[in-house]
């Protein structure tokens, strides 16, 4: 038979089990029902990039519970702190934070130590450039947006329960494109692919000059840029060197991100460098490479912010730029569903945010319109975003001029306008005038740079005076394409429509000649590429044009230029270069337009009127490469339409679905 056991040393076991059971994770690990190291601060913070609020007992002792506390929160205590003779109210984190037992008035906050703090602004729940609090947008009828609207749930720490119940949030886990063993293998490969202080003096000066002031992605490019002087003085100072120690501030998801975005802006300023072709090609993927990497380390799909959709939205432009533009659709639609997953595409969803923020955010949100509307406008195809979730804001339209944005983003308008009507309103004559006439009322409003070329003052106001030219002829024109369709119909409206349509044509080619004079940007962007290419052809093809002196001369100019730019670099070798340059649909309708003009002159010669086309070598140089020869219809006596025979060129499909049966 046993000794007796005495009640001391019962109590002494039981209060040794309650000991082994006390949680050992941090509070924010315990909140997330996540796994905690339990270090100061913990992998998992460090990993999500908020090390500062790794504490392990940010509420004051309950009753009974004194020497527990103490224990705990002498760990996330500066060592040279007394402890306080009294329980202190813990810092507002953004976490719920019950009152303490008693009412003494605090005298010294337990904080970690001050090197683990970057800014935490504690009566903000929400930081100012993305979700690192798990803030996942959802519609108002939502179960979780019903709870936090109707429950007493400030902090939002039910809804996000209730979320992960449904399956509705990510569980930030797992990286699905890489693994790491250690926080040592991120920090590493973070190394390998960051930029070097020659490569970001060189290159964003380009971006800066030529991409930029005419698709401005970076919402707050003056932040941006002292975030660049933060990073060149790391550089300089080594904390991005060694790979043995890794920086708690370069190696968050928030920097990784930041990183990303640079190294973007560094792909597009390559594209627009003064480099020979192949190697501004080579830079320009390898710094696109390197900023997809990046994106992954930050685990852009299960934690989007404002720089990861920047950098996708830069990735996307500069995919386009260099012909990949169906790539960039496809990229695009991810990036909007990322935008939508942090609630920029409504205005309800940042109102708890700071002003600036809410500024940002509205910034950004419509630098996704842009990309999205133009990009649909020219291929045709169905947008997927929407303007509906902010308000118009009518004082941009009323009582001061516009600048290029304001115009740019009216432009952004009126093609969702076009893009999202069925196809009977946009066959309404009286429709198309409206908006004709709504444009040249906008128009009116510009500043005076952008309506006239007289006004302008510097090189800057002439670009910008070209590129919104362009951009507002393209406009036109496809608001005025369904008179090109019509052509047996006529009367007086038709006659106005037709006459725009010729008129937004000749624009958009003269205008490119012009720009193209000033600037390599328009050469090197795909949108300013498209208008010209597609304006010009319908130059071509249309019965009321392709007769015309004026219109068989820019024709030819333009078929000038684009070989002179073909021509830079290794002649023998332009083929290869441009079939990577432009797209394979502006490469056909070239290859067509050449063709056209041939044709055209060579009767003329016959006749005696003209003499052979001049420097035909950009398509003799492209037809072998890509394997086809395209010629001008044989159609020109019939009634047949410019719209169908350009859709015939320029959307050839680029997949054959027809052998869809299986990888044997």
């Amino acid at each position: 038979m046993s000794a007796p056991i005495d009640r001391q040393e019962i109590d002494r076991v039981l209060q040794l089990k309650r000991t082994q059971r006390e949680a050992r994770a941090c509070y924010p690990c315990r909140q997330r029902k996540v796994k905690c190291d339990n270090s100061q601060p913990c992998r998992t913070c460090r990993r999500r990039g908020h090390p500062e609020i790794c504490v392990y007992d940010p509420s004051p002792p309950k009753h009974g519970s004194t020497r527990k506390a103490s224990r705990r929160t002498s760990t996330a205590a500066p060592r040279d702190l007394s402890p306080p003779p009294a329980p202190q109210e813990a810092p507002n984190l953004g976490y719920p934070i019950q009152p303490p037992a008693q009412a003494p008035a605090p005298t010294q906050p337990i904080l970690p130590p001050f090197s683990q703090f970057q800014q935490v602004d504690p009566a903000r729940t929400h930081p100012p450039d993305g979700p690192e609090n798990e803030f996942v947008y959802s519609g108002d009828n939502s179960v979780v947006s019903i709870l936090r609207h109707r429950t007493h749930d400030a902090n939002g720490s039910m809804a996000r329960e209730v979320g992960s119940v449904l399956g509705l949030q990510n569980t930030y886990h797992s990286y699905p494109f890489m693994e790491f063993r250690t926080p040592g293998d991120r920090w590493r490969e973070l190394l390998r692919i960051l930029p070097q202080r020659a490569e970001v003096l060189k290159f964003f000066h380009f971006y800066r000059l030529s991409a930029y002031p005419f698709n401005p992605i970076l919402v707050d490019i003056e932040r941006f840029e002292l975030d660049l002087c933060s990073y060149l003085n790391a550089l300089a100072a080594g904390e991005l060197q060694d790979p043995s120690r890794i920086s708690d501030r370069w190696s968050s998801e928030k920097s990784v991100a930041h990183i990303s975005l640079l190294l973007a802006t560094l792909a597009a300023g390559a594209h627009y460098s003064d480099l020979e072709h192949i190697q501004r090609s080579e830079l320009c993927l390898n710094f696109a490479r390197r900023s997809f990497q990046a994106l992954r380390l930050a685990n852009f799909l299960f934690r989007p912010t404002f720089d990861i959709i920047q950098s996708l939205l830069v990735l996307g432009n500069t995919l386009q730029n260099t012909g990949q533009s169906d790539s960039a659709w496809a990229l695009l639609g991810s990036t909007v569903r990322l935008a939508q997953t942090i609630g920029l595409h409504t205005e309800k969803s940042v109102a708890h945010l700071p002003d600036h923020v809410k500024s940002k955010a509205r910034r950004l949100w419509f630098t996704v319109v842009w990309q999205d509307s133009l990009l649909c406008l020219c291929y045709d195809r169905p947008p997927i975003v929407t303007v509906t979730g902010w308000a118009l804001d009518n004082s941009v339209f009323s009582g001061r001029e516009l600048n290029y944005m304001d115009m740019m983003h009216f432009l952004c308008r009126t093609a969702l306008d076009i893009l999202t009507a069925n196809e009977t309103e946009m066959h309404q004559t009286s429709r198309l005038l409206d908006i004709l006439a709504t444009v040249d009322s906008v128009c009116q409003r510009a500043q005076p740079h952008l309506k006239t070329l007289q006004e302008c003052r510097t090189l800057h106001h002439n670009l910008e005076h070209l590129a919104l030219k362009m951009h507002i002829a393209f406009a036109v024109s496809v608001v005025t394409r369904p008179a090109l369709k019509r052509s047996g119909v006529r009367d007086s409206a038709q006659d106005i429509l037709r006459m725009r349509a010729k008129c937004s044509l000749i624009d958009a080619s003269n205008t490119f000649l012009e720009f193209q004079a000033l600037s390599v940007v328009p050469l090197r962007t795909w949108s300013m590429v498209h208008t010209v290419i597609s304006s010009t052809l319908l130059l071509c093809i249309w019965e009321e044009t392709r007769n015309d002196s004026e219109c068989r001369d820019l024709q030819q100019k333009v078929i000038e230029v684009f070989s002179a730019a073909g021509s830079v670099g290794s002649v023998e070798k332009s083929g290869s270069e441009n079939g990577q340059w432009l797209s394979e649909r502006h490469i056909r309708a070239l290859i067509t337009l050449r063709n056209a003009v041939r044709a055209a002159l060579e009767r003329e010669k016959e006749e005696g009127d003209a003499g052979p086309p001049n420097n035909p070598q950009l398509v003799e140089t492209l037809m072998p490469a890509i394997g086809f020869s395209t010629g001008f219809p044989d159609v020109l006596g019939q009634d047949f339409s410019p719209m169908s025979y350009l859709d015939s060129i320029m959307n050839v499909p680029m997949f054959d679905l027809s052998q869809e049966i299986g990888f044997s």
